[in-house]
């Protein structure tokens, strides 16, 4: 279903139409959130890209946003929100030729449009996943292209200290193209392989970051789901559920599979309701971020099929900005042109939503 209103349908994919400075069809690009908004960083389509991308989850526009020279051109790089509130931070990945695993970690911050470079990882590799807890930046397993790892570092952004972090437990085999993020005092990884799925079933594991011992999951529950590489996770602190979307399996089909797992009660289940027909469409190498109360998805491929599109899925209403709401109350009045009186930012955001109903 294509939508463009700015009605929330619940539990439904929604594909929206978006307007502005559209980014080229890719995958292997990263997504986070940044006061509000979506950054989409890099990618390949065709060629590996080093560009930046706002979209607004409200009026549904993208924005190309120009900056100074920052990290060369990658894909399949780690990628998150912070240090700071405003800014996201990208992490390894690779480029085109044989031995293009990179090592760099740097920030942007959005209001300054400015790149920072934080770190150099003692190891170069691509496929790693990354996510800030407190100041110090957690970065798990990878590959150089040759070798696979199932190694912690931990970079702390005050001291600049860089540390291989010695675990115990349960903890995931070597991988990349996996997910992680960070709940309370525990980091948890899921999916990835080496190349194609390590594991036939879905296994999610768990660090306690104070004993730095692991514990795998939720694998004597039903509704485990089938291993695979290169899907993406939301984590979501309201619902203490982790959302999972696409991926490919061991024989490289690429999956429109949708689960949650609940980190309370360990398990796994199908997100119901949901048909193949409205949904995106089997995807991996994409981006899918948590925003307001919903899931965004953006791009990706299967196979050789590159996507440009952008679905939303609400999992629950979250009410909009006052200026969305003052700018959706102006529009039902009678006429269209902006009085005088109206501040310039308010009439930049009537004109994107008038452009994003049209």
């Amino acid at each position: 279903m294509l939508s463009a209103k700015p009605q929330h349908s619940h539990h439904r994919w929604l594909r929206l139409r978006t307007f502005g400075d559209v980014p080229t069809l890719r995958s292997g690009q990263g997504a986070a959130v940044v006061a509000g908004s979506v950054y989409i960083f890099g990618g390949c389509d065709a060629v590996m890209q080093n560009d930046i991308y706002r979209f607004d989850v409200d009026t549904h526009e993208w924005c190309a946003v120009t900056c100074d020279d920052g990290p060369s051109p990658r894909a399949a790089f780690g990628m998150c929100s912070g240090p700071g509130q405003y800014d996201f931070t990208v992490a390894c990945g690779c480029g085109l030729g044989e031995r293009s695993a990179q090592s760099d970690i740097w920030s942007f911050d959005v209001r300054r449009r400015r790149w920072r470079k934080l770190f150099e990882s003692p190891r170069a590799a691509y496929g790693v996943s990354i996510c800030w807890h407190g100041s110090t930046l957690l970065l798990w397993g990878g590959t150089s292209g040759v070798e696979y790892y199932a190694s912690l570092y931990a970079f702390t952004l005050h001291t600049g200290s860089i540390v291989r972090v010695n675990t115990s437990g349960c903890g995931p085999s070597k991988r990349y193209k996996h997910v992680s993020f960070v709940y309370g005092n525990d980091m948890y990884v899921c999916g990835g392989g080496t190349f194609s799925p390590t594991e036939r079933s879905m296994g999610m594991h768990k660090l306690n970051l104070t004993t730095l011992v692991w514990q795998r999951l939720g694998d004597d529950r039903e509704g485990v789901s089938i291993g695979r590489t290169a899907c993406t996770c939301c984590f979501d602190v309201e619902s203490s559920k982790a959302w999972v979307f696409g991926g490919f399996d061991s024989d490289a089909k690429r999956l429109q599979a949708f689960q949650t797992f609940d980190v309370v009660s360990n398990a796994w289940a199908e997100v119901g309701g949901v048909k193949a027909e409205t949904s995106p469409a089997p995807r991996a190498f994409h981006s899918m971020v948590l925003c307001r109360g919903a899931l965004f998805m953006f791009l990706g491929a299967d196979g050789n099929v590159c996507y440009d599109d952008v679905w939303r899925y609400s999992i629950r209403s979250t009410p909009p900005p006052l200026q969305h709401l003052a700018t959706r109350a102006f529009l039902t009045l009678p006429g269209g042109e902006c009085p005088h009186g109206v501040p310039g930012e308010m009439r930049t955001l009537i004109d994107a939503v008038k452009q994003s109903r049209s």
